[in-house]
């Protein structure tokens, strides 16, 4: 809850930028959640439990990653901010890269762990598919914030190449993840008899 209430104070920080890094670290411990009871219920050694043990690895170092976002965005708009006030512009220009590269990493990020909701999807049982359902759309509206974010952002950039090549490779993602969105919602069909199917034998 600190964190809610730091956003819902009067400081430009933390704002969009950090809201949007913490909504893709709940989609992360989400998927981490899953993978703790799945490790729990498959204690016999087998090639899913070995399996699990990875995924857990994989993904503790993500939601570490995650974390460390969060952490990012808000420091380097700081130093953007205090750069901007003392008129440090070789300052002000390394730091206002640093905070579109950050939020660039939110999106590069969203492609582990929308690949390992998909690997997932493979194994889990019924009562553990609502957890994914959520931690999807958490990522993609993270995904879609950053959109916001970066392009907003973008126009403080006067050469334009420079823009485009950015604004290119945030469309690119963008479309991406959309495509990778509308492909794990639909590997979850809507009868719930359908979305228990197969992970009784787990």
């Amino acid at each position: 809850m600190e964190f809610i209430h730091k956003v819902a104070s009067y400081s430009p920080v933390p704002a969009g930028g950090a809201a949007v890094a913490n909504s893709f670290c709940l989609a992360v411990a989400l998927i981490y959640k899953v993978v703790l009871f799945e490790s729990e219920r498959n204690l016999q050694p087998n090639e899913l439990s070995t399996n699990l043990i990875h995924f857990k690895k994989e993904i503790e170092r993500l939601l570490k990653d995650a974390e460390r976002v969060v952490d990012a965005d808000s420091e380097a708009y700081m130093q953007f901010a205090q750069s901007r006030r003392e008129g440090n512009t070789v300052l002000m220009k390394q730091h206002f890269n640093d905070i579109i590269d950050i939020s660039m990493s939110v999106m590069e990020k969203s492609e582990v762990a929308f690949e390992w909701i998909r690997q997932l999807r493979e194994i889990i049982p019924q009562q553990m598919v609502t957890h994914l359902l959520v931690a999807s759309e958490l990522l993609m509206g993270s995904i879609n914030g950053t959109v916001h974010i970066v392009k907003d952002n973008l126009k403080s950039i006067k050469a334009s190449d420079k823009r485009e090549d950015y604004l290119k490779r945030l469309n690119d993602l963008h479309k991406e993840y959309q495509r990778r969105y509308k492909e794990i919602m639909d590997s979850f069909p809507d009868d719930p008899e359908a979305l228990n199917a197969g992970s009784s034998q787990t």
